[in-house]
């Protein structure tokens, strides 16, 4: 009986062409409007070496008084000038390989291109998710270890409404950015009852979206600030620039003869250039072109640096557990 392999059935230019289908978690982060593509970030994804600075101007200094008009011709009025800063970007050099004998099993009486799609846009789909978290943690991390924590609020044991609202006006005037929540399973269930959670339903009644104060709350069991302790994330939105470069060979398939103790083998490879910055902030880890962070790394205080003033920048959390509360 003849035996389906990937190489009769692979079209390389057809497979990029399909869309993945995400999983539900992608739903809930991207959705919210967190997350914003940067032509600057894919013009910088495809042409730097690891690390790039990413150049903006100051906004114009309120503080400097306007002059006063006068009809003296020699009294030359005080001019101010904008001025350019600049972050660091990290760029994300990663691939992922699927051997052939997990997905022939998906190929029978189906269409094969798009079972692989799916199976690797879930993947990639988790992936992001989870580099975006160790993101949000890692600032959050720096904020408290380099900024007296002016982003962050100590819940206590438990979350409270009064805690989260605190946590918003940390940015003050600037509360109102604010457009979606991350939380803990364990603080979703406290949220749930407090009823500090409304539901938007569908037509048939089917819960579609969870808020709090009219903001969608998305859960990620990732959310933890230490043992004990649990992360809430106010993200405002465009908290997140995103870039995407284009590899060399983005997707590949490879054959391995000597595979399977002779019987052979194959791989299909995905490659992915990916910037992921958070708004704000500068990176301050390695830049190594062959050593990207993991996930874990984004999520430490050592490789992030605050470069703008608090109320410009779109996040805001809460820490809470019994670790928190003493």
């Amino acid at each position: 009986m003849a035996t389906t392999q990937l190489s009769d059935i692979f079209v390389g230019d057809y497979y990029a062409t399909l869309e993945p289908v995400n999983s539900p978690e992608k739903t809930a982060v991207y959705d919210s409007g967190i997350i914003t593509r940067s032509p600057v970030l894919d013009a910088i994804a495809n042409g730097s070496q690891g690390t790039a600075e990413v150049s903006y101007w100051q906004d114009l200094d309120a503080d400097e008084a306007p002059n006063i008009s006068n009809d003296d011709p020699d009294d030359l009025g005080e001019v101010g000038k904008a001025s350019q800063a600049s972050m660091t970007a990290r760029v994300l050099y990663l691939n992922k390989g699927y051997g052939v004998a997990d997905l022939t099993a998906e190929l029978a009486n189906s269409e094969p291109m798009q079972h692989i799609r799916n199976r690797f846009g879930t993947y990639w789909t988790r992936q992001w998710q989870r580099y975006t978290l160790g993101a949000a943690r890692g600032i959050i991390a720096s904020n408290i270890a380099n900024n007296d924590g002016d982003m962050v609020i100590d819940a206590g044991a438990s979350i409270s409404a009064e805690a989260f609202q605190d946590a918003a006006f940390t940015a003050g005037d600037a509360a109102d950015q604010f457009g979606a929540i991350g939380v803990h399973s364990v603080v979703m269930n406290q949220m749930v009852k407090q009823d500090l959670i409304e539901y938007l339903r569908d037509s048939e009644g089917r819960i579609i979206l969870a808020t709090y104060l009219g903001k969608p709350v998305f859960m990620d069991d990732s959310l933890t600030y230490a043992p004990g302790q649990y992360l809430s994330v106010f993200f405002g939105n465009g908290a997140f620039g995103y870039g995407e470069g284009t590899p060399k060979m983005p997707v590949e398939l490879e054959r391995k003869p000597s595979g399977g103790n002779g019987g052979g083998a194959e791989v299909l490879w995905e490659r992915k250039t990916y910037i992921l910055q958070p708004a704000g902030f500068s990176w301050k880890g390695a830049n190594a072109q062959n050593a990207s962070p993991t996930a874990a790394q984004y999520a430490s205080a050592a490789n992030w640096e605050r470069v703008f003033d608090r109320k410009q920048v779109p996040f805001a959390a809460v820490i809470s557990g019994t670790a928190a509360g003493g």
